[in-house]
């Protein structure tokens, strides 16, 4: 009687606190803006199973993920012994009716994975305590919270096996018993240092107490901490966004103006500029964040000791909404702006917005649609943009191309080739050359390889010349929004006009721009990158690559190509079809390529020489020794040659794009483009 009285007591005033605390939560969740994201369900449940319950991104750090999943599957299966122990606290011989009890085959097959497991999160528990307290890796936070959590897992699972090793000592089992392998072992142990029945019996009690109150104590430290994303981790994979990821989210508030709509609000709010403006999923991934460190340890800015940390950037954010709680929901906050009383302006400037960090996160958390929201509020209702920035986004004004050069030299590049002005009836394809090829002296060569590509190959293609228009990426991604939907809005009205269909982009930016942000505008097209446009045509043979390049190279994967878009596949592909070409992988490529330091608008904006992103990155691609490098992008191919230049390495190495390699191997260029050092051994 007494036992069920206090596990009755223990069990209701522990989930009523919790209650409690969770009801808080989600109250201060409701608060933000709203956000739909109850769509697709059947890929939101696949993503659930193979984000968070298969732990599919945390074996990328190759000790402490499996530590981790460990931990988390074990907790899972040990639910079920937990539901148990408190039963028990009723009922002493309490097994779900019979169906756990060890006459019972699933009864005997869940206690031998039981035993067996948490002994395995014991050690995993341990281990991950060493990890922080004698390694101390920097990604981590230094938390008194993470190493009491942890405590508390290794005296669950010692308590336990405490417990249920009384058990079978009860049962009079003294040796090795394989259908509890690990508590038969302690019961051994029990029996060889001489104890009798009573003093295990007194032990067994205290380990039944202990792992059954220490579960509701630890289910109360949840809220309160980094560990709520045990709570928050699977709704946050389920209600993660499903858009791709090059996709960035609008701004109602500027479409109204745009539209002129009468609901459009008098003093209208762009972009946020306050905690209440993140929507209630923005402020989930607040709740969710695990504080592990593996955004920060991915993200260039952070990598070249900038201001920028994603996950303090979440932290500083979370911390603020939960000390501003009472103000948010009595919707009477005062004015205080997020930038830079809460987060520093350069820690929202410092972004490439390559999503390196969102790669790594194994909750699922956005940062770069945060980072610009925060950046558009800034620049459309504050005004406030860095000088060089806006200097670039005038230019697009003025002349359509952020270098603000005149717009009828935009087609000069091509002066002595043959192209073809486009018609919608008889060109297939448009080639859209962007601004950084059509103005950036070097990039030009680019532009000059894939017409000369495309025309050996006799593809039906057509080209805008001076009539070609800026498709607005850097402006969006540097806050401007405005600036962008009106170059947008004209760059869709031409293309429909001149009925393209299908575009072949050179650079990554416009190719993200076109497949995955004009749809919301209402342009739908075709687009295609033309490093797989190229490689398709080798495939077909209408490319037939024939000289050989005695070369060793090193691609660096375009964010905007690679994470944003899974581009991959097509410059490998043309690059290993060119004979005598070799190519050495990076360490950090694919999908964990460094940027290059051009994204996010960032190619327009001062840095420190100190901390200059693409320095980073050239030295990471030299590691390999390369002859040559290779990238696909006309910003990359510029950050990674100043990179080479600022180790005097850009004679001897050179930077080259895979479609001017392809076009020396196809005999179509002068093999001068080419170093001509001889292969490194």
């Amino acid at each position: 009687m007494i036992s069920a009285v206090s596990m009755a007591l223990c069990i209701a005033v522990a989930f009523a606190a919790f209650g409690w605390s969770a009801h808080r939560r989600l109250r201060l969740l409701r608060a933000g803006a709203p956000a739909q994201r109850l769509d697709r369900i059947g890929d939101r449940i696949g993503r659930l199973f193979a984000i968070a319950l298969f732990q599919k991104k945390l074996p990328r750090y190759l000790v402490m993920g499996p530590i981790h999943m460990m931990i988390f599957w074990g907790f899972l299966v040990l639910l079920l012994n937990t539901a148990v122990l408190w039963g028990r606290g009723f009922h002493p011989a309490f097994d779900f009716f019979g169906l756990l009890s060890r006459d019972h085959a699933i009864g005997t097959a869940y206690w031998m994975v039981k035993d067996v497991i948490s002994v395995i999160v014991l050690i995993a528990a341990t281990l991950a305590l060493l990890n922080r307290v004698v390694r101390q890796p920097a990604r981590m936070t230094k938390s008194a919270e993470a190493g009491l959590i942890l405590l508390i897992i290794m005296t669950m699972m010692a308590a336990d096996l405490a417990y249920w090793a009384s058990q079978v000592y009860a049962q009079g089992i003294t040796s090795f018993h394989a259908t509890e392998p690990f508590a038969s072992l302690v019961s051994m142990l029990f029996a060889r240092a001489g104890m009798d029945v009573g003093a295990v019996t007194l032990l067994g009690q205290i380990g039944f107490w202990t792992h059954s109150v220490l579960v509701l104590v630890f289910l109360n430290i949840l809220p309160y901490g980094k560990h709520f994303h045990v709570v928050t981790s699977l709704p946050n994979v389920f209600l993660s966004n499903l858009e791709p990821p090059g996709k960035l989210p609008g701004d109602e508030n500027i479409e109204k103006v745009i539209a002129e709509a009468e609901d459009a609000p008098d003093e209208p709010v762009f972009g946020v500029g306050q905690i209440q403006h993140f929507t209630w999923k923005d402020m989930l991934d607040m709740y969710t964040c695990t504080e592990c460190g593996r955004c920060t340890d991915n993200c260039p800015a952070a990598r070249t000791n900038k201001d920028l940390s994603p996950k303090h950037l979440l932290i500083d954010l979370r911390n603020h909404l939960y000390a501003r709680e009472k103000e948010v929901l009595a919707g009477k906050l005062e004015e205080k702006p997020l930038v830079p009383d809460v987060i520093k302006s350069e820690v929202i400037w410092d972004c490439n917005t390559c999503r390196a960090c969102e790669e790594e996160c194994p909750v699922m958390n956005s940062f770069v649609d945060k980072i610009v929201r925060m950046r558009r509020h800034l620049v459309e209702e504050r005004g406030e943009v860095p000088s060089e920035l806006a200097t670039a986004l005038r230019g697009m004004e003025t002349n359509a191309n952020p270098w603000n050069i005149s717009r009828m030299d935009r087609d000069k590049w091509s002066s002595g080739l043959e192209v073809k002005a486009f018609d919608g009836e008889s060109c297939e394809y448009l080639l859209f050359v962007g601004c950084a090829s059509s103005f950036d002296d070097r990039a030009q060569k680019i532009s000059r390889a894939v017409v000369k590509l495309l025309n050996e190959a006799g593809v039906s293609w057509g080209y805008l010349g001076a009539e070609e228009p800026c498709c607005g990426e850097m402006a969006r991604r540097g806050g401007s929004e405005s600036n962008f939907r009106m170059m947008a809005d004209m760059t869709i009205e031409t293309f429909k006009e001149l009925g393209v269909k299908k575009i072949i982009t050179g650079c990554p930016h416009c190719f993200n721009t076109f497949k995955n942000e004009y749809p919301d505008f209402g342009g739908s097209f075709e687009v295609i990158h033309h490093t797989r446009f190229l490689a398709d045509l080798v495939a077909q043979g209408k490319l037939q690559p024939k000289e050989t390049i005695a070369r060793t190279v090193t691609f660096h994967d375009p964010c905007y190509l690679g994470r944003y878009n899974d581009g991959y596949a097509g410059p490998r592909q043309i690059l290993s079809a060119i004979p005598g070409l070799r190519v050495s992988e990076a360490v950090d490529s694919k999908d964990r390529a460094m940027c290059c330091g051009g994204g996010g608008a960032r190619y327009f904006m001062e840095e420190d020489n100190a901390k200059r992103v693409n320095n980073k990155r050239v030295e990471q691609l030299l590691t390999t020794s390369p002859d040559a490098l290779c990238t696909a992008c006309p910003y990359c191919m510029t950050m990674v040659s100043d990179g080479l230049k600022a180790k005097d390495l850009f004679d001897a190495k050179g930077q080259m794009d895979v479609a001017e390699m392809l076009a020396i191997s196809c005999g179509l260029e002068d093999r001068k483009l080419l170093r001509e050092t001889p292969p490194q051994s």
